[in-house]
């Protein structure tokens, strides 16, 4: 690197200021950062961190990149010298992001993390114990139930800033807005929050499960055991929900379950549990599952014949796919071509055919072009592209079955029949599949 005097560096500085207004933020910033300014840091913080006009979709992003350099300034602040001046600061920047996003297209979540990140930077210097307790008690109640409702502030998170005071003060106003009737869902996460801070089972029942009638309301009790470390209610939890409800969110319910008795050393306990779940509901996931809980006890010799059983009558598709998965090819096959008027599909087809193709290519090949066949019943390049990818592979196996000719002849059939499709005719060319 060359050596360049502190003139020349500053005239460089000053010609990238005058072209680019992000040096300019980093300047001013960098500058007020060593003379200890919070001051400009606000000018900056109104200047950068505001706008009246809609942003779309890639205005959006640009203006979340624009405004990193805030971030980092509050952020490098925060590290050097934390008070309650700069958090006042940096609720000031989470205000004004709040009311961008607010007229903003932001699909694609920039302005939304960047929201976050100020978040846990208020987070984290009210740890340091800059903190008015009950204040910030005021400010989180504000925020989340008449600023916005696109962001939660978590009582547990703020548990040790808050302290006694703070958090009395933040009880009592939820509270308040609750007796008098308030149905924002700020408000109701805020106490369900408040049950999980105050490790009360019997509120956490009743906020977070209702009338325990469904496997949602068991799941979020609980992930709130699970928060509190509490194991043993976690897994009864689990069980009662397995037990007393139905539905697809059962199987969340069983991994819950699960996950207790692995984590506890009792795999046997498990397995039982995971072959429960694929007796009650046989499909390809509990069957893999269940594979996987018997392999840990190197058991599944004894639970296969079952576990496969139990699949093959409840659902055909889901048994071929446990079968190709495992490599068992040749049973696969029999079970999908055993019933000539089953419909594996053609994703099923494909898979078939490529776990055919190297002991039976002829069978394979079959599959290849009836697959290929069925994706031309739709227009459009994407259909094509399917279509040729399987071409290819029927050639493959056509060598292999020394039936070239055949598929020769084949694609003649098949560009004559398509031959109003040049968008086809172009690309079966490029892929020469003449």
């Amino acid at each position: 690197m060359c050596d360049l005097s502190a003139e020349e560096l500053r005239e460089i500085v000053r010609s990238a200021v005058d072209r680019h207004p992000d040096v300019e933020r980093h300047v001013l910033l960098a500058a007020a950062r060593s003379e200890g300014d919070l001051g400009e840091l606000r000018r900056e913080i109104d200047r950068g961190l505001r706008t009246r006009r809609f942003l779309d979709y890639h205005e959006s992003s640009a203006w979340a990149r624009a405004a990193q350099p805030v971030l980092e300034e509050l952020r490098l602040a925060a590290e050097k010298s934390p008070s309650a001046e700069l958090l006042a600061l940096i609720e000031r920047a989470v205000g004004h992001v709040v009311k961008v996003i607010m007229h903003a297209d932001d699909s694609n979540g920039t302005i939304g993390d960047l929201t976050r990140e100020l978040l846990d930077l208020h987070a984290q210097l009210c740890d340091a114990g800059v903190a008015d307790a009950v204040k910030v008690a005021e400010w989180m109640v504000r925020f989340s139930c008449d600023d916005q409702d696109f962001f939660e502030i978590d009582p547990v998170r703020y548990r040790a800033a808050l302290g006694e005071n703070g958090l009395a003060a933040y009880r009592q106003a939820i509270e308040q807005r609750h007796a008098d009737g308030s149905e924002l869902f700020a408000v109701r996460w805020a106490r369900e929050r408040l049950a999980v801070l105050d490790g009360d089972t019997k509120a956490i029942v009743v906020l977070l499960g209702g009338d325990l009638s469904a496997p949602h309301q068991f799941i979020a009790v609980c992930e709130a055991m699970a928060e509190l470390e509490r194991e043993n209610d976690v897994l009864a939890f689990a069980l009662r929900g397995i037990a007393e409800t139905s539905g697809w969110q059962v199987d969340k319910l069983y991994d819950v379950a699960c996950g207790v008795h692995e984590r506890g050393g009792a795999p046997i306990e498990a397995l039982a549990l995971r072959r429960q779940q694929h007796e009650r509901t046989p499909s390809a996931s509990t069957y893999s599952t269940l594979h996987r809980a018997a392999e840990a006890l190197d058991a599944w010799g004894l639970e296969r014949d079952a576990a496969r059983r139990a699949l093959r009558e409840r659902d055909r598709g889901s048994y071929v796919d446990a079968l190709l998965q495992e490599g068992d090819a040749d049973t696969a096959w029999v079970v999908a071509t055993e019933d000539p008027t089953w419909d594996p599909g053609g994703d099923r087809r494909a898979r078939l055919a490529e776990a055919r193709e190297a002991t039976h290519p002829d069978e394979a090949l079959s599959l290849y072009m009836l697959v290929a066949g069925e994706e031309l019943l739709q227009t459009g390049r994407r259909a094509y592209a399917r279509a040729i990818a399987m071409l290819k592979r029927a050639r493959r196996a056509a060598g292999a079955a020394e039936q070239d000719r055949w598929f020769s002849e084949q694609l003649v059939n098949l560009r004559e029949r398509h031959r109003r499709r040049p968008a086809l005719i172009q690309m079966l060319d490029k892929a020469k599949l003449p």
